[in-house]
């Protein structure tokens, strides 16, 4: 798999829910690959709380503790985001942008769009405004989200410190 830029060094990692619905449960080979690649890259996964909410309803016959999404936090290689600051303009903004951007793309309307896709662009304005990253790598399995997030990032002040990476892609990539 090849990125728009080189790996960059320490850049934080953005996930969306559907990289961890499609790397599956804790056995399966993608889950697995996606804990390597990581370790290998020491790569932290960020993920919103919103992504980790949907990511956490345990279907009844699993119990919270046989949940992927905690065995990768328990392992270090996931973690969730501080609460997004709604006051902060730049996060508010950037939210607001990628909705129109996704309602636009997909024809829409904006208020069908999920939050969880939003918050993947309002933390990494988060991070970036804070200083807590220089790059961002966001990895999802929803281009719209995805482009709408550069975009929005982008139109921020952040114009190329944020790629998108499709989340599918690099699940094959890592697991071929």
């Amino acid at each position: 798999m090849e990125f728009a830029t080189e790996l960059s060094e320490n850049p934080l990692w953005i996930a969306d829910t559907g990289v961890f619905i499609a790397a599956g449960r804790q056995e399966n080979s993608k889950f697995t690959a996606l804990a390597r690649f990581a370790k290998r890259h020491d790569a932290t996964f960020v993920i919103p709380h919103r992504v980790y909410d949907e990511l956490s309803g345990a279907p009844d016959r699993s119990t919270p503790s046989e949940l992927p999404i905690d065995t990768a936090i328990d392992a270090g290689w996931v973690r969730i985001a501080d609460p997004l600051d709604y006051t902060n303009p730049a996060v508010a903004t950037v939210m607001d942008n990628v909705r129109g951007y996704i309602a636009r793309a997909s024809n829409r309307n904006e208020d069908t769009i999920e939050k969880a896709d939003t918050a993947l662009a309002g933390v990494a304005a988060q991070l970036l405004e804070t200083g807590e990253a220089g790059y961002i790598y966001l990895v999802t399995t929803d281009i719209d989200a995805g482009k709408g997030a550069v975009n929005a990032v982008g139109n921020a002040g952040y114009n190329g410190q944020i790629e998108v990476v499709d989340g599918f892609e690099l699940l094959d990539a890592i697991t071929s």
